[in-house]
């Protein structure tokens, strides 16, 4: 990359701004079209939980609350809409800790004016944070949701401790100011004018299920012990995420020979899993913005039923060839180099939003039949750490996937997490029969009823 090109990414990357009327940020690059794409069921809202070992004092939340607050002030902002472009301007009104639902991520819409974007909920012995992807990724979710824990703690005389590696780098001095780089497009600093954008997709197979009553979001989760499942992964010379993104294809396969023949014409021949990556991993920065790109397993159902192993197999080898730098920024070349077409900057933002609704149907969820998405371990600093039983992710609602999971480690266990607007439950129920097959105890919670036995 020239030094001209560094200069203009870097100018380009820039998302805090000021003016006449005052302070106001520019939307990153991912989160750009989730304004257009979003609504009251299909929210955008991700969210993070923590059960703690003693009911939330509320008063003592909402002070830490906003405390964290001001050291995240571009999280603390509403959407507005310009002529152009959505933008973000600070959230005027006060910041509340709002009561938790059972259907959580739901009744959201990030549009309405006067809206911050994100809140924190709880009830209980549960802390959550829900945050709009127009807003940030998971990572920048689980910074600001882990400083509040934080800040918790301490104004209760639980002072955070360093672990034997050091600091937690994810713990903020609140009252510090934030480093300009916390709120940068990490995706435009990154862009490269040399990569050809990726090849076209093909739409993939969906669940094909009515929706569960509007506004709820039932969440089913899997605990499963991190001993078994990294041993039975080491096994078989796999990753974690290698092996639960198999699990899932496994899961679409058995959906896609279950099915009639006659059903099957009418599908699409390929399966395809999103597993998100962490651009953090190529690109060092210290962005709490979104900064996540994806890669695609996929299999030709046409083909025929594959056996585990063998899905499993060709998970890996997929995953190496997928999850490299050059192959990655080729998605990064396709969406900052459109957005940056001097047609698509003067486009009014009503014509924008038309083609955004048509680009995210064609090229977006169209293309994945599901994903899953691998937090990893979950660090902590002592003190805190001791009083938090667990910690759960839960992905954003989709209307056109219905059901997708993420994960996390904590404490010798994992919590995988399904969120679903399906009335079906064949995927959990897929994923979670393989596990035990394979030697891997599972037990499951859901906050709806569930059909047939619970637990072990």
């Amino acid at each position: 990359m020239t030094e001209t090109q560094q200069r203009r990414n870097k100018r380009k990357s820039r998302t805090g701004f000021r003016d006449a009327m005052g302070a106001w940020y520019a939307l990153d690059n991912a989160a750009s079209i989730m304004p257009a794409i979003s609504n009251r069921i299909g929210t955008s809202l991700f969210r993070v939980s923590a059960t703690l070992d003693a009911p939330v004092k509320l008063s003592v939340l909402e002070e830490a609350l906003v405390h964290t607050a001001k050291r995240f002030p571009y999280f603390t902002v509403e959407l507005h809409r310009g002529l152009f472009w959505y933008y973000l301007e600070p959230f005027t009104g006060r910041l509340h800790v709002v009561a938790d639902a059972d259907s959580p991520s739901q009744n959201f819409d990030v549009n309405q004016k006067g809206t911050c974007l994100f809140r924190i909920r709880a009830k209980e012995r549960r802390i959550a944070g829900e945050f709009s992807h127009t807003l940030t990724d998971g990572t920048g979710g689980f910074r600001f949701f882990k400083n509040l824990l934080v800040e918790y703690f301490r104004l209760q005389g639980i002072e955070p401790k360093d672990g034997p590696s050091g600091p937690d780098p994810d713990i903020y001095d609140l009252s510090a100011k934030p480093d300009p780089e916390e709120y940068e497009d990490s995706y435009n600093r990154c862009f490269h004018d040399k990569f050809p954008i990726p090849d076209s997709g093909r739409h993939a197979i969906h669940l094909q299920s009515a929706r569960i009553p509007p506004y709820n979001y039932r969440i089913t989760t899997g605990i499963i012990p991190l001993k078994a499942a990294l041993d039975y992964a080491k096994s078989q010379k796999v990753t974690l995420t290698e092996l639960f993104a198999a699990l899932f294809m496994d899961a679409f396969e058995s959906i896609y020979f279950a099915s009639s023949e006659k059903a099957r014409k009418h599908m699409p021949r390929y399966a395809a899993i999103e597993v998100p990556v962490n651009m953090r991993q190529f690109y060092p920065t210290k962005s709490n913005r979104n900064f996540s790109l994806f890669v695609l397993i996929t299999e030709d159902l046409w083909l025929g039923r594959r056996d585990f192993t063998d899905i499993l197999e060709r998970t890996h080898y997929q995953m190496k060839l997928e999850v490299d730098k050059k192959s990655i920024l080729r998605q990064i070349s396709r969406n900052v180099g459109g957005s940056r077409l001097g047609i698509v900057r003067i486009t009014p933002l009503f014509i924008k939003d038309f083609f955004a609704h048509l680009f995210f149907a064609s090229m977006g969820e169209s293309l994945l039949s599901t994903f899953i998405s691998n937090i990893g371990p979950v660090s902590m600093p002592e003190g805190p750490a001791e009083h938090i039983e667990r910690f759960d992710f839960l992905p954003a609602p989709s209307m056109t996937t219905l059901t997708n999971a993420a994960m996390l480690s904590w404490k010798g266990n994992i919590y995988l997490d399904f969120g679903s607007l399906a009335v079906s439950r064949e995927v959990e129920r897929c994923v979670l029969t393989r596990l035990r097959s394979l030697g891997i105890p599972v037990k499951v919670e859901c906050n709806m009823p569930l059909e047939g036995p619970e637990g072990e």
